[in-house]
């Protein structure tokens, strides 16, 4: 699969995380965070949210300055429920890896912080699920395989862990004519189809 890529960065990461230097200017480690998103637009009947999970390495560029600028490549497990007839709600499940620029701003007199900047996503699967069915209908339903937004976060840092909520928002459609024939027939339409999603979790 696509997101088999992923991998390999990881490793990378975390080499780098245990080889890191007292004297390095710079901060990584690794976020895991829960995240909640949905798909907005007019191509899905009535779409809902779903719980999944977002994970990888980051870095802050010298994170003692007033202004420095954080950078991540996580994996991200996103999606949406969406209506859909007599089935109830039937999911969409897809997994991205994002890799976002933001510039931070560490507030004065405290261990907060506020980052906002562009991020960039490859889809490395997307899959539709018919009901309360574990396995999926359908693979590669017809999304684009990148996605452009923007992502905000919230820092609340301590010296191992801190505390980072956010989210992240589509600015492009990622419709590339989906069409569930026969599970769902009012796709099909060219509608609009955008991710957004929320994070809370621990970045170390």
């Amino acid at each position: 699969m696509r997101y088999h890529i992923f991998i390999p960065l990881l490793c990378f990461f975390t080499s780098v995380i245990a080889q890191q230097k007292a004297e390095f200017p710079h901060k990584v480690g690794i976020k895991t965070n829960i995240n909640i998103s949905t798909l907005l637009g007019s191509e899905l009947q009535a779409p809902r949210p779903k719980f999944g999970y977002t994970a990888g390495p980051y870095l802050i560029f010298n994170p003692e300055k007033p202004w420095s600028l954080y950078t991540e490549a996580v994996g991200s497990f996103r999606g949406s429920k969406f209506k859909n007839g007599d089935t109830g709600y039937s999911r969409i499940a897809t997994f991205y890896i994002d890799v976002s620029i933001l510039p931070l701003y560490n507030i004065p007199n405290s261990n907060k912080a506020v980052s906002l900047g562009p991020y960039a996503s490859y889809l490395g699967l997307s899959s539709l699920f018919i009901g309360a069915k574990k396995k999926p209908e359908i693979n590669d339903i017809g999304f684009k395989n990148y996605d452009i937004g923007v992502a905000s976060y919230y820092h609340i840092k301590d010296e191992t862990v801190s505390l980072q909520i956010g989210g992240k928002l589509a600015l492009i459609n990622a419709n590339n004519d989906v069409n569930f024939v026969g599970y769902y027939p009012k796709t099909g339409n060219g509608g609009i189809i955008r991710s957004l999603s929320f994070e809370i979790g621990m970045a170390f």
